[in-house]
């Protein structure tokens, strides 16, 4: 009798202890549950990066891990100047937390400091290392507008003026990144701006100036011509000349084309595009040779040619002893063609 009461006892016992630790259990799940996110503040943070996040300044945990990384990257914006400080407190944070993840205030345990005094550590990037990015990418800039231009034997000179003082960038790093020069003409003092960043933060714009010199060996009269002079390679010189500064340095390449002037030029004055075009196969007033085809039977006569035209033109002729003109198509120096 006295083992059936132990027995008993004992199963009773067992039962209190098990209700009691479902008990506990159900007041921790639902302490959890309503606070799923512990946030500890730090009182003195160093800030290594140009941006914040929330992991940056506070120890944070919570048993839902996707909960977890979203409150570890919610972004706080950006971090004070290198060799400042500033403070964030637990207020003014909360609100913003609670709006980024959408969370209630009693969702949310705070542990630690009521305020972070954020600081932000530095390090100095010195001025020659802009300098340095800013000629690199002038000078790749106007190799390209060179090559572009048609110059040869270039040769480029940069020289800056003056040198930005060092920088202070975040601990953590910086980068210079150049603006794009896809659309500046090149000159004789040219201005590029860098940009310093820190995770892609922007911190500071620098700009840099250079004298500039574009050396390049360019064909040039070898004696003054009038306008309408035939032009080939016997009446050039080549000289290197500094074309940084001037409004079309699109120097003429020398072909075998049969070329003339549209300008008068002096000697040694820089010839370009601009200043040649091609000679016409027939020129106004020249008397050339208008062959006439209809079926298997070809005329052939003189014929005064009235405008000029290139080869596949068609021009206006009229023939020796007439009065109106005809339209006939150039098909050589020379030589005309009409079809009926």
């Amino acid at each position: 009798m006295m083992g059936m009461l132990r027995h008993a006892c004992h199963e009773g016992l067992v039962a209190c202890l098990l209700l009691s630790c479902a008990w506990i259990s159900t007041r921790a799940g639902a302490q959890t549950a309503s606070t799923p996110l512990r946030v500890e503040l730090r009182a003195n943070v160093e800030v290594q990066s140009a941006s914040l996040t929330l992991g940056d300044i506070a120890f944070v945990s919570s048993a839902d891990l996707a909960l977890l990384r979203r409150a570890l990257s919610v972004p706080l914006g950006r971090a004070p100047k290198p060799g400042t400080t500033t403070v964030l407190d637990s207020v003014r944070l909360g609100y913003w937390i609670r709006s980024r993840l959408g969370l209630r205030p009693d969702q949310i345990v705070w542990d630690g400091a009521d305020s972070s005094v954020l600081s932000a550590t530095a390090k100095t990037m010195p001025g020659a290392m802009v300098v340095a990015a800013a000629q690199a990418a002038l000078e790749r800039h106007l190799s390209l507008v060179s090559a572009e231009r048609g110059l040869q034997s270039v040769r480029i000179e940069l020289q800056p003026i003056g040198e930005p003082g060092a920088i202070l960038v975040p601990a953590g790093g910086g980068d210079v990144v150049v603006r794009p020069l896809r659309h500046v003409r090149p000159s004789n003092r040219m201005l590029v701006w860098v940009d310093v960043l820190s995770n892609g933060v922007p911190i500071k714009a620098i700009p840099v100036r250079f004298d500039v010199g574009v050396f390049a060996r360019v064909p040039v009269a070898a004696e003054a011509m009038a306008a309408g002079a035939s032009l080939s390679g016997r009446d050039l010189q080549w000289r290197e000349v500094d074309v940084a500064g001037l409004a079309n340095p699109s120097v003429w390449s020398v072909t075998d084309e049969k070329l003339r002037l549209r300008h008068a030029v002096a000697s040694g004055e820089l010839i370009t595009d601009k200043h040649v075009a091609a000679l016409p196969a027939v020129s106004r007033g020249e008397m050339v040779r208008l062959v006439s085809q209809s079926g298997l039977v070809s005329l052939e006569s003189k014929v005064e040619v009235l405008q000029d035209g290139r080869v596949g033109d068609l021009v206006r002729a009229r023939p020796v002893n007439a009065t109106g003109a005809v339209m006939a198509r150039v098909v050589a120096p020379g030589h005309l063609e009409f079809q009926q």
